[in-house]
């Protein structure tokens, strides 16, 4: 392995509404032993908020949007503060990113990141991620960062996106209410019987739960990346991961989807739709090009090159792709021609799966 991605919740991050330093402590030197053996290590971190709630005396999250986005603005300085000094004691410099949907949304803005990061790896320094929760709406949101991490993940081109949980992994039965319950180790295909396991989050301080962590495996083992969950018991193991030891649950990657369909699918903006009959849907399905003379109807507007739904003819969304021409353009074509709306090489399918 050459790149880890790890992230971390709030969850593990805080104990009894303590900030757990300890523990960072520990992953910190498990960060160092990581990197002394040539790997590149990207930490995404969670915990803003809850660092905010802290500062300001409050027992509980508020409601309303801004005073959530400013409680973020002050705990992310006390966060990376923490960070700070934590790395500077295991002779690791650590930076800070904060991100929101749009920063993946956007072809060039993941070219930035990318090359940031990238260079921030060459010094050798730690890159920390987190969402830019100060600023960001419901519209523009990642939303939890276990697919922060799975985005990260995919568009570093990252070898294993270790997820460390409150959670030892994926359990057969809630663990918490079933006794009986047993970790499943190695996960080969996420499929309904897979995602059915799920629950909703149980954390006070989290907003993830076990489906956002199925959720990013499907992101990185679509592409070839692996994905572990581990409890924040083992943090002090993680280099051992290296030496091929299973802390969790593994979910093995597929590597069938190259990773400018994932990122089509999973990470870009959509800036419209086109409906399609079901001679078209049936020729997608196939993995053929979206020709115009199947295009029944659109929706919103869009320009060339920009991504978008394509809808059967109910309105049901079953594959994502870049539009070769805009609104005004294929309008003006008749129904006879046969130009190529969206190539194939640029159309990912939707499964049912999630």
């Amino acid at each position: 392995m050459k790149r880890i991605v790890l992230k971390i919740g709030s969850s593990s991050l805080f104990s009894g509404g303590e900030f757990a330093e300890e523990k960072i402590n520990i992953l910190a030197r498990e960060i160092k032993k990581l990197k002394d053996s040539g790997v590149e290590v990207c930490l995404i971190t969670s915990g803003a908020i809850a660092i905010g709630l802290k500062e300001m005396n409050l027992d509980k999250k508020p409601t309303e949007l801004p005073k959530k986005q400013a409680l973020a603005a002050i705990g992310q300085m006390y966060l990376m503060e923490k960070y700070e000094e934590i790395f500077a004691g295991v002779g690791v410099k650590p930076s800070q990113i904060l991100l929101s949907h749009d920063d993946f949304g956007n072809r060039n803005r993941v070219k930035n990141l990318n090359n940031t990061i990238t260079a921030l790896f060459n010094y050798g320094v730690l890159p920390i991620i987190n969402e830019n929760d100060a600023i960001s709406t419901d519209e523009i949101k990642v939303g939890d960062n276990d697919t922060l991490g799975a985005f990260v993940a995919l568009n570093i081109d990252a070898d294993l996106l270790v997820i460390i949980s409150d959670v030892n992994g994926l359990y057969d039965k809630n663990p918490v209410k079933d006794p009986t319950a047993k970790l499943i180790e190695r996960v080969e295909k996420i499929d309904k019987s897979i995602t059915s396991l799920a629950k909703e989050p149980t954390s006070k301080v989290g907003t993830g739960g076990m489906i956002t962590k199925i959720k990013a495996a499907k992101i990185c083992t679509d592409s070839g990346i692996d994905m572990m969950i581990i409890g924040n018991d083992k943090i002090d193991k993680i280099s051992t991961i290296l030496d091929g030891a299973n802390l969790g649950t593994i979910f093995h990657s597929k590597g069938k989807m190259p990773k400018s369909k994932n990122w089509i699918l999973s990470c870009a903006n959509v800036n419209g739709g086109i409906l399609v009959d079901d001679g078209a849907k049936k020729a997608l399905l196939k993995r053929s090009s979206l020709l115009s003379c199947g295009i029944i109807g659109i929706k919103g507007s869009f320009s060339h090159g920009s991504v978008v739904e394509i809808l059967d003819k109910e309105g049901v969304p079953f594959a994502k792709g870049v539009a070769s021409f805009g609104v005004d353009t294929i309008k003006t074509l008749t129904k006879g021609e046969n130009q190529v709306i969206v190539h194939a090489n640029n159309i990912a399918l939707i499964e049912e799966v999630l």
